[in-house]
């Protein structure tokens, strides 16, 4: 679920922003500027509901049996994802985050649902520029909170039918 997540973002922030967006914690070579990076801050936030169990008839992956039960377990958690836009210049990195913002606050809401995913809050932009040696690397950036499925499950054999011997006292 949280590759999904990632995809949806990341595809979508280009989409409507034409900047790259990486992982914020890589070895890999920063892009050109401007762009984003993002960070699972908090991979998987409890809601405080103890889930929804319920069981779905299906066929069975055994020849034994016709049916097998699917017990189904499904959570609405949050995800805390920490963006941040990059530039060496300072309005062209204020500029490119309030894209990002605006995307998650309304552009985005569509694709979004369509991977069942609901921002549920963000916070205020923040000034988290950097000085790297002999230069400031501006960078500005919120974290935003997002709602999603998360369902598993475990397969149940059935006893479809038994053969007794003898009688039942």
């Amino acid at each position: 679920m949280i590759k999904t997540i990632r995809n949806v973002i990341v595809k979508g922030m280009y989409e409507s922003t034409g900047l790259t967006t990486v992982m914020t914690d890589s070895n890999h070579k920063k892009p050109s500027y401007p762009f984003y990076s993002y960070k699972f801050t908090t991979l998987r936030q409890n809601s405080g509901e103890t889930g929804s169990l319920y069981d779905v008839v299906v066929d069975s992956t055994s020849k034994e049996f016709d049916k097998d039960i699917l017990r189904v377990l499904a959570y609405q958690p949050a995800a805390i994802i920490s963006f941040n836009a990059y530039s060496d210049d300072l309005l062209e990195c204020q500029e490119s985050i309030l894209k990002a913002w605006e995307w998650f606050k309304l552009k985005g809401n569509q694709e979004l649902d369509n991977n069942n995913l609901v921002v549920i809050d963000m916070t205020d932009i923040q000034d988290r520029t950097v000085f790297l040696g002999e230069e400031y690397e501006y960078r500005q950036g919120f974290d935003v909170r997002v709602r999603f499925l998360h369902t598993f499950d475990n397969r149940l054999e059935t006893i479809e039918e038994a053969k007794m011997k003898g009688e039942i006292k």
